[in-house]
């Protein structure tokens, strides 16, 4: 299977002309049933063969399978693959799912986007199938715009040379290679940061037949804005990869991919350096009417965006934060300490939602709080720990590096955990619409990166206290289980034994991070040279 934004392909090689025939014994009714006592058929062989469209001739009395019954040798010409093949197609493109799909014509077929030609060949034959009230015919269509838009192909070679001569790369992964030469190059040539970004390149490798990578260039003055605003815009808008010096620091470049030769090259780069640069006024102006007010005077806008009906707004659920911060600062050891910084900054952690930029790009969630925080005079430490509540973004990735950050965080996941649990809107199957798994792994990846011993239980309750409405014990624990169903896959994950795992959250479940020191405390008592003897004497 290979394919292009603008086509699927599926190549089939060695196919065979036909299926081979077959003889078959088929198995009726026990002989008793079938044959009189004249050894005639009876109704129940009639019916029989009759169903099995077999000759009622054809039966006869053979012992198998410990008894006696009515049973038919029969040979079965194999079909040639031009029979076989309309139907199977037909059933197959039928069976293509897509998470996100649209329909766009009366047949009613939802596929990813709408399908505008089909091409089934079996040699040289059209093979005949329907599709979204398409049929097959022998053409398929080049680069839009070129001179063969539309190519008549007499077989599957003729089709492997018309793409090739068009430029079109069919192998995403032969295009992918190509695109991150060219960008590399380009790279290169500005003695650059290499660094790529893996997961705009898979977007960008999809976006195109033909790439070819070209740089531009916008006015300095627009690196005055956060470098994070730069590169969102840069990423999500017009999908380009930004580039950095040496120093991680970002230069007045970006490297665009487009869909085509080099031809007129110089025009492209133009526009896109005419659309970047309004992208980034667009920004400048949303920065700058933020910065006209003070981050907290932005908390009464929260009300106006609901975070769940039952639940309240953000700015119930900022609130709540809050409170559960307030409740779980004793749990976490030296949170005390720091308990001016972790309350001003759980005050203000959700007050950058109702921002400008960030409702234009909500990736930029606490990241422009950071910033608006050091505008308005807040500390650094204030700042970073609205930075840093929201961290790790993924599964894996990089956590808070403070305490404040830290405990903000955990605050915000099990308000989130209860509160929608509480709700009725666990997780189910493989919907988990508010990414609950996500928060619960995150939260337990946290209080092992920095070893915190943290209960869950307490916690979930001093949560559950603060919702609006009711958390019952056994949603509280239903909380508790769901976030030690994280810890168990988190530990497995980190190649401790599954046995070792059970075993240590058969008796230390409530705990993320002792439970991970216990199962790599188990794991050197296991390496012991005597653990077999040691086991033993420590069951009995």
């Amino acid at each position: 299977i290979e394919g292009t934004p603008r086509r699927i392909v599926v190549k089939v090689k060695g196919l065979e002309t036909h299926q081979p025939d077959q003889d078959m014994l088929i198995k009726g009714p026990p002989a008793k049933i079938a044959f009189d006592a004249d050894g005639n058929p009876t109704k129940a062989a009639i019916g029989f063969a009759r169903g099995k469209r077999i000759p009622v001739e054809s039966l006869e009395a053979r012992k198998m399978d410990g008894g006696v019954y009515a049973v038919s040798e029969v040979h079965q010409a194999g079909k040639s693959s031009l029979e076989l093949l309309p139907s199977l197609l037909t059933t197959m493109l039928d069976n293509i799912k897509f998470n996100k799909s649209m329909r766009w014509n009366s047949s009613g077929k939802a596929f990813s986007r709408p399908i505008r030609w089909l091409l089934c060949l079996h040699g040289e034959v059209i093979i005949p199938c329907e599709l979204a009230e398409l049929n097959p015919k022998n053409i398929t269509r080049g680069l839009r715009f070129s001179d063969h838009e539309e190519f008549i192909v007499s077989d599957p070679t003729a089709y492997d040379a018309f793409l090739k001569s068009q430029g079109i790369i069919l192998n995403p992964q032969e295009r992918k290679a190509i695109i991150k030469s060219q960008v590399e190059n380009i790279l290169a040539e500005l003695n650059a940061d290499m660094e790529i970004d893996e997961k705009l390149l898979d977007e960008v490798n999809n976006l195109v037949e033909i790439p070819t990578a070209m740089l531009g260039t916008f006015d300095p003055a627009s690196l005055e804005l956060p470098p994070e605003v730069l590169i969102s815009v840069m990423k999500k808008h017009q999908r380009y990869f930004a580039v950095k010096d040496k120093n991680g620091k970002l230069m007045n470049h970006f490297i665009a991919v487009r869909n085509g030769t080099e031809e007129h090259i110089d025009t492209v780069v133009d526009g896109n350096e005419q659309v970047v640069r309004a992208r980034f006024a667009d920004a400048a102006f949303f920065v700058n009417e933020d910065k006209e007010k003070k981050l907290e005077d932005f908390l009464p806008e929260l009300d106006k965006l609901t975070f769940q009906v039952k639940l309240g707004s953000m700015l119930d659920k900022n609130q709540r934060v809050e409170k559960i911060v307030s409740n779980i600062m004793a749990m976490v050891p030296n949170a005390k300490a720091e308990e001016k910084t972790i309350s001003r900054a759980a005050k203000l952690c959700k007050a950058d939602l109702v921002t400008q930029m960030v409702v234009e790009m909500t990736s930029l969630q606490g990241i422009m709080g950071r910033y608006y925080a050091l505008n308005s005079g807040e500390t650094e430490a204030v700042a970073t720990a609205i930075y840093e509540h929201y961290l790790p973004n993924s599964q894996g990735g990089q956590g808070p590096a403070t305490l404040p950050g830290l405990v903000i965080g955990i605050a915000d996941r099990l308000d989130t955990l209860t509160g929608l649990f509480a709700a009725d809107l666990a997780p189910t199957g493989t919907k988990d619409p508010f990414a609950l798994r996500r928060a619960a792994v995150t939260l337990v990846q946290n209080l092992i990166e920095k070893q915190v011993p943290f209960n869950l239980s307490d916690a979930v309750a001093a949560a559950a206290k603060e919702q609006p409405i009711e958390c019952a014990a056994e949603t509280q624990q239903a909380v508790v289980e769901f976030i030690v169903g994280r810890l168990k896959n988190y530990l497995l994950s980190a190649d401790f034994r599954y046995d070792v795992v059970d075993a240590v959250l058969a008796e230390q479940n409530n705990n993320p991070a002792v439970a991970h020191q216990a199962c790599k405390e188990l794991t050197k008592w296991m390496q012991h040279k005597e653990w077999d003897s040691i086991l033993p004497a420590y069951s009995r």
